[in-house]
């Protein structure tokens, strides 16, 4: 068995994914998700009035909070999302994004979208917050960027999870994200983590990792629940 975290909601649909690759997890819901509704509105008034040229979408929540408004996104505005996830929710809407071979912000500043942004009207979309490294290298570029946090990530007193598991059982663990991985440490044994082997989903958060003390940590290439799951399939299964 392995240790996934994903969010709250997604905690269903992550097991399943990965009982689709034949691969057993145990998924903990480590942070939930909780909706505002002022930015929502904010890119509703922006994309009315034709202020958007470029809509960066920054993950599969964002989606969700703002999907009444992105329904009516002229034809014109290009659509940019980071992960493959983020892009197949977006194309359920009816819209065909672009993904970055990196799902990350380093990533998306390599596309030739967001290359010449002077002067673009560029509108972000994410959570409370996330990371800044995006609109600030935009803004250098002479880009008029706007963030809207539409969601927040919150810690549960509580977490859930979707399978009981023992220290004996798990193989492996699989942190999604920075929050994610200092959650585990705050609330799980440390010594027991720091002997396991842990896949994440950049470099980044294999950094934070590895100051905990493990010495054993994958970037996966992707960071979907497929993706990790066919990573697992190929490398330690």
């Amino acid at each position: 068995m392995y240790l996934l975290t994903r969010p709250a909601p997604a905690l269903a649909r992550s097991e399943q994914a990965f009982a689709a690759h034949q691969l057993n997890v145990s998924v903990l819901g480590l942070v939930d998700i909780t909706y505002h509704r002022a930015p929502v509105d904010a890119l509703h008034q922006q994309l009315t009035a034709g202020q958007v040229d470029i809509l960066v979408v920054t993950s599969q929540y964002a989606v969700k909070a703002c999907t009444p408004a992105i329904r009516l996104l002229p034809w014109k505005v290009t659509v940019l999302a980071v992960g493959q996830g983020t892009g197949r929710a977006l194309q359920q809407l009816g819209l065909n994004a672009i993904v970055p071979a990196q799902a990350t912000s380093e990533g998306l500043l390599a596309l030739t979208q967001l290359k010449d942004a002077k002067n673009k009207q560029i509108v972000i979309i994410k959570g409370v917050a996330g990371r800044t490294t995006l609109a600030d290298a935009l803004n250098r570029a002479g880009a008029h960027v706007t963030s809207l946090a539409v969601y927040e990530r919150t810690i549960p007193n509580v977490y859930q999870q979707t399978n009981y598991w023992q220290w004996s059982d798990v193989k492996g663990i699989i942190a999604t994200s920075e929050e994610m991985a200092r959650q585990l440490f705050a609330r799980l044994n440390n010594s027991k983590l720091t002997e396991q082997r842990w896949l994440t989903v950049s470099a980044r958060v294999a950094d934070v990792i590895r100051a905990f003390g493990v010495t054993d940590v994958e970037v996966a290439t992707g960071a979907s629940d497929d993706e990790l799951a066919q990573w697992i399939k190929d490398n330690w299964e």
